[in-house]
């Protein structure tokens, strides 16, 4: 099952706003001084952006939660997921919004996402693994 990511506002302005700046200079490399350097860095990072914004997504399939954000991906085996939790942690994370959940998993690890439907995300988790704790 698919779940994409809650994106709040503050988030999509940050994103679109560099996303829109660095389409900007790109437009200057190319048409005002050329710079094969600069229109490089300027694709790549108008692409990691673009794929931030539009990737960032978390499928519970076989037993495993697989994590997109962007470029990055990481697998969780389901049954190592211990507790969940609410929280508005503004550090990084693979989200897009605060409103998140914690997921405690493994020995001491934790990760912090933030799918749209949080409810039916965690009720899917707990179908696959009955033994996660909820702690709100």
């Amino acid at each position: 099952m698919l779940f994409t990511s809650r994106k709040d506002v503050w988030m999509g302005i940050i994103i679109w706003a560099l996303i829109f700046a660095f389409i900007w200079i790109f437009y200057q490399f190319i048409f005002v001084q050329l710079d094969i350097l600069g229109i490089i860095v300027m694709v790549i990072m108008i692409y990691l952006l673009g794929t931030i914004w539009f990737n960032t997504r978390y499928k519970i399939e076989n037993g495993t939660l697989k994590i997109s954000y962007g470029l990055i991906k990481k697998s969780i085996d389901i049954q190592e997921i211990k507790s969940i939790r609410n929280t508005t942690n503004p550090f990084i994370a693979p989200s897009l919004s605060v409103h998140r959940i914690e997921i405690n998993y493994g020995k001491y690890k934790t990760i912090q996402i933030s799918p749209k439907d949080i409810q039916a995300f965690i009720n899917e988790l707990q179908k696959k693994n009955p033994h996660i704790k909820l702690d709100n």
